[in-house]
C-alpha cells in the first residue's frame, strides 16, 4: 500500500502542476478540426464475495483510453475512443485481465455526426443508447468511484460493450427544456436455423428485429448536454440542473423501463448534487439469464467550494421477482469522498460500500467493497 500511496501522489502533483483548463493537443484548419485526448483511472479495490471467505485485493488500472475527435466543416463531427478496462485486475483463476501479449484493448466509441441544426444531431456509429441518466453518463464525469452494477445489466445478452451499441442515435432539443434521444441498433443477433422438418423453420442467421432506444428529459432550468452527446455525473454547481427523465429499451420479448431524477445546483461557493435512477428489466425469452427484476442507484453530494471536497452516500438496490443466488435481492448502502484537485481533469476517490445479498434456501455472506480511484483526464 505504501507504494499505491506515493502512485497516487505523484498522480496529483502531475495533474495539479497543469494549468487550470488545460487542453489537449489539437491540430486546426479552416475546414476541419482533430483533437487528441488521454484518461487514466489507476484504482486499488478491496472486496469480499457473497459465498466465499476473504477479501480480494487488486492494483490495476480501471480505465486506460485514448481519444480522437473533431469536425469536418461544419456539418459533420467525430468521436472515437479505445479503452483497456481493468487491465491488470485478476481473473477468478488468477489471470490478470489484459495481460500478455493479446491484451484487450478494445473500441469503445466510434461515431460520426451530422448537424441538421445546432439542436439536431444524428449520430452513426458505435455509442451508447439511451435508457436512464446514468447510462448516458460519461465515466470521467461521474461523482463516486464508477457506475452502478445495475445499470447494465441487459448488456451481455445484447452483446454489447457497457451499453455501447452500432446504429444510429437521433438527439436534440426542444422547447428550451426538453432533451430526446432515440436509437435503432443491432442489439442481439439471433443464429442461422436450418435442417428442421417443417421448411418454415429454415432461417437464415440475423433476421430477427433490430434493438430500439428512447430517452426523454425534461430540464426545468438549464440544459445538461448541449455540446457533449453525455451527461457528467456532476457540474460543480456551475449549472443550475433539475431534471426528470424517463426512457425504455427493446428487442423482441426483452424490455427495460426507467425513470430518474438529477439535481445539480449552487450553493454559494459550494454544491449540492443528488441523482436517482430505478429500472425495471425483464430479459424474456431473448435474455434468459436477465430475469424480472427491479433495481435503483441513489447518490447524494455536497461538494464545499474553500477545499473541493465532496462527502457523498449511495444507495442501490435490486428486487428480483425470484430470489437466487445468481439473482439475489441485493442492498448496497455505503459513500466516499471525492477531492476535485482539477474538476474532472484530475481527482482522487476513496469509496466504501456494505452489500448485503439474501436468497431463500441460499447463505450467502455480507461483504464490503473499499475502492480507491486516482483519475488523470485531458483533453
Amino acid at each position: 500500500m505504501r507504494g499505491f500511496h506515493r502512485y497516487l501522489a505523484f498522480g496529483a502533483g502531475l495533474a495539479a502542476a497543469l494549468p487550470l483548463g488545460a487542453q489537449g493537443l489539437a491540430i486546426t484548419t479552416p475546414q476541419a478540426s482533430m483533437k487528441f485526448g488521454v484518461l487514466f483511472q489507476p484504482q486499488y479495490e478491496a472486496i469480499g464475495n457473497q459465498t466465499l471467505d476473504g477479501t480480494s485485493q487488486n492494483l490495476y488500472m480501471r480505465r486506460m483510453r485514448l481519444y480522437i475527435l473533431g469536425n469536418i466543416g461544419d456539418k459533420w463531427e467525430y468521436w472515437i475512443d479505445t479503452d483497456s478496462p481493468n487491465m491488470g485486475k485478476a481473473n477468478a483463476d488468477g489471470t490478470r485481465n489484459g495481460m500478455g501479449p493479446n491484451g484487450n484493448l478494445i473500441l469503445q466509441d466510434a461515431y460520426i455526426t451530422y448537424k441538421f441544426t445546432p439542436n439536431l444531431k444524428l449520430d452513426a456509429g458505435l455509442t451508447l443508447m439511451p435508457l436512464a441518466h446514468q447510462n448516458f453518463q460519461g465515466a470521467t464525469s461521474l461523482l463516486g468511484v464508477d457506475y452502478s452494477p445495475y445499470a447494465f445489466l441487459s448488456s451481455g445478452g445484447l452483446g454489447n460493450n457497457v451499453g455501447r451499441d452500432t446504429g444510429l442515435l437521433l438527439r436534440g432539443f426542444a422547447w428550451n427544456h426538453l432533451d430526446f434521444r432515440l436509437g435503432v441498433s443491432e442489439g442481439k443477433r439471433n443464429r442461422e436455423v436450418t435442417g428442421q422438418a417443417i421448411p418454415t423453420n429454415n432461417h437464415v442467421a440475423s433476421n430477427n428485429p433490430l434493438r430500439m432506444s428512447g430517452r426523454l428529459q425534461w430540464n426545468f432550468f438549464d440544459l445538461e448536454a448541449t455540446a457533449n452527446a453525455y451527461y457528467a455525473g456532476t457540474y460543480f454547481g456551475t449549472k443550475k440542473i433539475f431534471s426528470i427523465g424517463a426512457g425504455h429499451d427493446q428487442q423482441d420479448d426483452y424490455k427495460a423501463t426507467a425513470f430518474d431524477v438529477f439535481l445539480d445546483w449552487p450553493v454559494g461557493n459550494d454544491s449540492v448534487t443528488f441523482q436517482a435512477d430505478h429500472w425495471d428489466w425483464d430479459g424474456g425469452t431473448w435474455i434468459p439469464a436477465l430475469t424480472k427484476r427491479k433495481t435503483l442507484f441513489s447518490e447524494a453530494g455536497y461538494r464545499f467550494g474553500a477545499t473541493n471536497l465532496t462527502p457523498y452516500v449511495r444507495y442501490e438496490f435490486q428486487r428480483p421477482d425470484v430470489e437466487t443466488a445468481a439473482a439475489p435481492k441485493e442492498d448496497r448502502l455505503g459513500g466516499g469522498l471525492a477531492w476535485w484537485i482539477k474538476g474532472h481533469t484530475s481527482n482522487l476517490k476513496v469509496q466504501y460500500l456494505r452489500v448485503k445479498p439474501t436468497a431463500p434456501g441460499v447463505n450467502l455472506n455480507d461483504y464490503d467493497q473499499v475502492n480507491v480511484q486516482f483519475q488523470f483526464f485531458y483533453l
